[in-house]
């Protein structure tokens, strides 16, 4: 791991993938669970490659938007088995260990998911997803190829959670991937921080006051508040 990682901690992903945290380190680290019969292990979805420190998990960029592709087709109802699976189908068509974070994912989910697990009478699988039919896949993540971009290799580099209208951006060599402020390296927590540490003394003019502090036009301020109240939202 170098330069360009990124780090996030199981919480920092589950406030940015809108999830709960107990959820993201089942996918991403796996857990067991006691049965009458013994201990069954439940293996993670993802492969990650930071070391434990002290105990700490945590993800890197690459891995935070594999979360991002498992967490939307968990949401679409596709059940874990169908994911697992798939998580194996797309690592061995791409070559890859980290194919959720592959453009290719999502322009064409249609061939990972595809048949990635049948029935016993050899249907077609995405078993939740019966009803909604093959060609619902692709609007499942096709939105996300608006807000990811990708390198020479077609991996994904950058993340605009909020679209890229929104100004906060989320680039792995920029601030150690944490969310900035577009064309500023500034991070969005820190203008939003500001704000409302200013807010009782300056009142309505909080927001240019701000703006000045950091030599930022008062759009971005407002940008970071409307970034806060987005990691907020369910």
């Amino acid at each position: 791991m170098g330069f360009g990682t990124g780090i996030y901690t199981p919480r920092d992903a589950a406030a940015l993938l809108h999830e709960d945290v107990r959820t993201v380190r089942r996918w991403a680290f796996g857990y067991t669970r006691t049965r009458p019969s013994g201990p069954v292990v439940h293996p993670p979805v993802i492969r990650t490659e930071l070391p434990e420190l002290e105990g700490q998990r945590a993800l890197t960029f690459v891995e935070l938007v594999e979360l991002l592709y498992v967490r939307t087709f968990r949401r679409a109802g596709a059940s874990m088995r169908a994911i697992e699976e798939a998580a194996r189908v797309a690592a061995r068509l791409h070559g890859s260990e980290h194919p959720f974070a592959l453009r290719e994912v999502y322009v064409d989910p249609d061939r990972v998911f595809y048949g990635a697990v049948r029935e016993s009478d050899g249907s077609e699988a995405l078993i939740e997803l019966r009803g909604h039919g093959q060609h619902a896949i692709p609007l499942v993540v096709s939105p996300y190829l608006e807000q990811l971009d990708f390198d020479a290799r077609d991996v994904a580099e950058r993340w605009w959670p909020m679209g890229r209208e929104g100004g906060v951006v989320i680039d792995p060599r920029v601030s150690f991937g944490a969310p900035v402020l577009e064309g500023t390296g500034i991070r969005a927590e820190t203008l939003s921080g500001s704000y409302h540490a200013e807010k009782a003394q300056h009142g309505e003019r909080t927001t240019d006051h701000v703006a000045w502090m950091y030599g930022v036009s008062p759009r971005l301020v407002e940008t970071s508040l409307a970034f806060e109240q987005w990691l907020k939202a369910a």
